[in-house]
């Protein structure tokens, strides 16, 4: 984008209200979803026939809408979601936002006219990843919220230079998530309420307690204590607000900036719109500087306390919010005295906004922090009196003195929004102009020409359904035509030009003047409308091919298991992941046949955790880093040659553009027989070892988020070195054993992978929690304390288990250790060819005490032992010993909390 252009301005929409509000207040697009497969579940959303109005009334005004389609999809709901897609697509929608991959697969080959858009849970973060959309028919990129501008300018420039130009868009405004989206499980593994389906329960706004505590010989945590700190909400993030820096956002290659909140209020969208569209036009006229009271409109919009975030380079503690996961609103001032007399509480102001009738205002003591701290907030009955810096107000409540006070609801933007909805400022007004001339028998001919934008121009001609008749007594003057046929408020036109040739003397009853004006605009509507909608013909050509697509669908869920296709269990692996060479030496002793290897730098040179305590976020020094990384390698490759398994590098799940350049670095400097292959977690990653290395074996993580055939399909038809790919373990039983059976890409070679056993990474986050520490005596407390482990407890007491890794971002386990020991028949017969233990952070014990155990059961699973269920049941009752926090089979038997 060049340095003059604007980029679009994209407000949420929740409902059809928020829909006129963003429209109205001056977005360029809006985006929204259907009542299902959108990761606002609990938002209104839009059936069928608001979705219908919501698209015509944005269209009618040149904004375009974009549909949320970006949850991940069972293969039962493929079906489902394609029929979904061509209602989308008929309807007129300008492109769909997706994060599955077979429903990108079947956009493509289903609507290869509808526009597609990544949703930032595809977790794009990097300038590959860019690159995979672009060779993958994708329009738009919505980056991940951690991506830094200064990258985002490089990979364009990355992507212009091959000549592949794609939409890049950033969030602007709005609550961030703790975690990569895409990329969190908490809210699935803790309840079953996904948040890659919508359902998120928002565990990340709760409170929690940071702990160490010491760890036994198989790494279970035992006694510890907690790390005193000020604030509990210690995973709640702070709202973006990019507002300040916009003149620098305009100046990038950025293509769309998005405002979050398809939860929110009308009047939120309407403001927030309002506030970026001013300044979007004065950065246009060059008369721009932000202003504080635009700031402060923001703020009492909704906060959770502001942050230029991560896109600006945002430092960790600005980026949080952990003394309050909830609105913060607009700072007034302090309690600071109460007349018992007048029974008044005196506010000293310290900003110039003063309270009215209707506002919400919120009272807080700032030396009562965390879950127990004293908020109290109430709705102004009407407007209070002032003087000076002094505001005195009548409340039901005492309240402290030294309490801080705050606007967290503005009513006269409620009311604002309702005068926006209503009658609307119409920034995108489309010019009409009008001819009209009469035939011979006095019927009027009408030629109108709009000027819709996005759009050419757009004619209708047509003859009046009534004729004029010689007047008698009173003719209808020139004026007195014009003047009905220019009643069009409330409507999205504005007349530019009406050309009449009147003979004069006419008569006609004025109804059939209105009449005739709503008629115009009615015909000039259908025309725009029908110019953004698809035609009869292609509606067909979709209609046939979605056919076809059901018909093989069919095909696949009732044909029977060919027995030449079944699975030889010989052959299956049991495969592990380890950080360390200790680690690895153990499972290899064990009999462990593939292994995963993520060398964990940071603690072979650091030793453990509390030596390095507290984490100091900086820059890692990725020379020494990969140097280390590479000696690892070698070391690995030498015990895993020796014993004749299979080494593969595990990357991590984010691949920054640091560690992919020295990943792959040092990939053309390691021989080739250092290892089997390179596992991967995320699509950018991905396209870097296609694009660089066409023959090595490629092996897809959890991380990939496959939950269907067609997302199997699409991975596997992009580069065929891709050989194993892990599925994800929010999947039950069913949903597994339905995506392996339909997908065409069931080989000999057993490219099926799940994970079986430990505590699964539930979240990753560019945070690093541990600096959150900065008490001295709590530092050299921690440097010198025994405990080696470090955790967050919630409120239930479970305790999650945390890692930092090499670039300081936050890892969080689950609570419980996934065990499916008792399940390998199931999984054999699934045709899974390999079962996965993460034993990263784990003990050599525990090592070879749980590959013993799994070794066992395959060997019983696969001999069909005659006492094979009790046999397994005393396995995992031995599991359960030594596994951390306990057993769970998670989403394995449940399944997520709730289908569509």
């Amino acid at each position: 984008m060049s340095n003059h252009q604007i980029p679009e301005l994209l407000a949420p929409a929740g409902s059809i209200e928020a829909l006129k509000a963003g429209v109205n207040a001056g977005a360029d697009a809006v985006y929204l979803s259907g009542k299902r497969f959108g990761a606002r579940q609990f938002a209104h959303n839009f059936g069928l026939k608001e979705m219908e109005e919501a698209i015509n009334y944005a269209h009618l005004r040149g904004v375009k809408v974009y549909v949320t389609v970006n949850t991940l999809i069972k293969e039962n709901e493929l079906s489902q979601v394609s029929d979904h897609l061509l209602q989308l697509h008929s309807l007129g929608a300008d492109a769909v936002i997706v994060q599955d991959l077979g429903v990108a697969k079947l956009v493509r080959e289903l609507l290869p006219y509808l526009d597609l858009h990544c949703s930032t849970q595809m977790t794009i973060h990097n300038s590959q990843g860019i690159s995979w959309a672009g060779d993958n028919g994708f329009k738009r990129v919505v980056l991940a919220r951690e991506m830094k501008l200064e990258d985002i300018e490089i990979s364009a420039q990355k992507n212009k230079d091959k000549n592949k130009k794609i939409e890049l868009e950033v969030f602007a405004h709005g609550a961030i998530c703790y975690s990569y989206s895409g990329q969190c499980l908490l809210s699935s593994f803790i309840g079953g309420r996904s948040g890659n389906r919508g359902m998120c329960a928002q565990p990340c706004r709760k409170n929690y307690q940071l702990i160490m505590a010491k760890t036994d010989k198989y790494g279970k945590y035992k006694e510890g204590e907690e790390i005193p700190l000020n604030d509990h909400y210690i995973l709640s993030t702070r709202d973006l607000a990019i507002y300040s820096h916009l003149d620098r956002i305009v100046r990038s290659p950025v293509d769309s900036i998005k405002i979050e909140g398809r939860m929110r209020p009308p009047e939120y969208v309407a403001n927030v719109v309002k506030v970026y569209r001013d300044a979007l036009d004065s950065i246009a006229n060059r008369t721009w500087t932000p202003l504080e009271t635009e700031v402060s409109k923001l703020k009492m919009c909704f906060n959770r306390g502001l942050t230029k975030g991560w896109l600006l380079d945002a430092v960790n503690d600005s980026v949080m919010g952990r003394e309050n996961p909830g609105n913060r609103g607009l700072y007034l001032g302090k309690v600071t005295s109460y007349n018992k007399n007048m029974e008044e509480t005196i506010i000293t102001l310290v900003n110039m906004v003063k309270p009215q009738k209707g506002d919400g205002i919120l009272f807080k003591h700032p030396q009562k922090t965390g879950p127990e701290s004293n908020i109290w907030g109430t709705v102004l009955e009407k407007s209070p009196p002032t003087k000076k810096d002094k505001l005195f107000l009548k409340l039901r409540k005492h309240v402290e003195i030294g309490s801080e006070v705050f606007i967290t609801r503005r009513n006269s933007m409620v009311v604002e929004t309702e005068k926006i909805i209503a009658n609307p400022h119409l920034p995108h007004q489309i010019p009409l102009e009008i001819q009209i001339k009469w035939d011979a028998k006095l019927t009027p001919l009408i030629r109108a020409n709009a000027y819709p934008k996005h759009l050419e121009k757009v004619t209708i001609e047509y003859k009046a359904d009534f004729s004029m008749e010689k007047a008698i007594t009173r003719p209808l003057s020139h004026e007195i035509i014009l003047k009905h046929l220019k009643k069009i408020g409330g409507t999205p036109f504005i007349i530019k030009n009406i050309q009449m040739d009147y003979p004069g003397n006419l008569f006609t009853p004025l109804s059939n003047l209105n009449h005739l004006r709503r008629e115009i605009l009615e015909k000039v509507q259908k025309r725009i409308l029908k110019s953004y909608q698809p035609s009869n013909e292609e509606i067909e050509s979709v209609k046939n091919r979605l056919s076809s697509f059901k018909n093989n669908l069919k095909v696949l869920q009732e044909k029977k298991e060919d027995s030449t296709q079944k699975l030889d269990t010989n052959k299956v692996n049991l495969a592990i992941y380890v950080d360390n060479t200790s680690s690895l030496d153990a499972a290899l002793e064990s009999g462990c046949k593939r292994i995963y290897f993520q060398p964990k730098i940071k603690q072979t040179r650091n030793g453990k955790f509390h030596e390095d305590f507290p984490f100091l976020k900086q820059a890692p020094n990725y020379e020494t880093y990969f140097e280390e990384i590479y000696s690892s390698l070698k070391e690995a490759a030498a015990l895993c040659q020796k014993s004749g398994s299979d080494l593969i590098w595990k990357w991590p799940d984010i691949t920054s553009k640091n560690f992919i350049e020295g990943a792959t670095n040092l990939l053309n400097t390691l021989p080739e027989d250092t290892f089997t292959g390179v596992m991967v977690g995320n699509l950018g990653a991905l396209r870097a070892l296609k694009e660089g290395f066409n023959s090595l074996r490629i092996y897809g993580s959890k991380g990939l988020n496959i939950w269907n055939h067609m997302a199997i399909d699409e991975l596997t038809e992009y580069t065929e070195t891709l050989c194993s790919i892990t599925l994800s373990p929010e999947l039950s039983k069913d949903d597994l054993k339905r995506a392996i059976s339909h997908s065409k890409n069931k080989t000999p070679e057993h490219n099926f992978e799940l994970l079986v056993q430990g505590n699964l990474e539930a979240l990753v986050s560019e945070d690093c929690l541990p600096c959150v520490v900065h008490d001295k005596e709590i530092i050299n407390k921690c440097k010198n304390s025994t405990y080696h482990f470090l955790g967050i407890k919630d409120s239930k007491n479970r305790i999650f288990p945390l890692e930092i890794d090499e670039e300081y971002r936050t890892h969080v386990l689950n609570s419980v250790e996934l065990c499916l020991i008792d399940h390998i028949p199931k999984l054999l017969d699934m045709g899974f060819g390999s079962l996965v233990i993460d034993s990263r952070n784990k003990t050599v014990d525990y090592i070879q005490n749980m590959l013993s155990l799994y070794l066992e059961a395959l060997e019983l699973a696969i001999a069909n032992d005659p006492n094979l269920g009790n046999k397994l049941d005393s396995l995992k009752k031995r599991v359960k010993k030594i596994s951390n926090g306990g057993i769970t089979t998670g989403n394995f038997i449940r399944g997520i909390k709730k289908d569509y």
